[in-house]
């Protein structure tokens, strides 16, 4: 009865901080700016794809990704293999 009640009051605290927010709208002169740059980021994505297939940049972001935080995961790997105290890792 207890649980239940606090978990009530978490989920209605929940439900008011994620609330959508009605934000007023845009001046007409910059919404017509973000609608040409959104314009213009879309043919260049689409200049881009005639000369690199956009399937192999999905599979390289992560791999990217990977790469450049390699020491960081490396880290994170030997930090938790340490704490296994059978393995004897220093």
């Amino acid at each position: 009865m207890i649980i239940k009640g606090l978990l009530e009051l978490i989920f209605a605290l929940l439900k008011l901080v994620f609330a959508p927010i009605s934000l007023p709208t845009l001046p007409s002169g910059i919404q017509s700016v973000l609608d040409e740059l959104v314009g213009v980021l879309t043919s260049a994505v689409g200049l881009f794809s005639v000369f690199v297939d956009l399937s192999v940049v999905k599979w390289l972001i992560p791999v990217v990704l990977v790469i450049v935080n390699f020491d960081k995961i490396w880290r994170m790997i030997m930090f938790i293999l340490k704490k296994i105290p059978f393995l004897g890792i220093q």
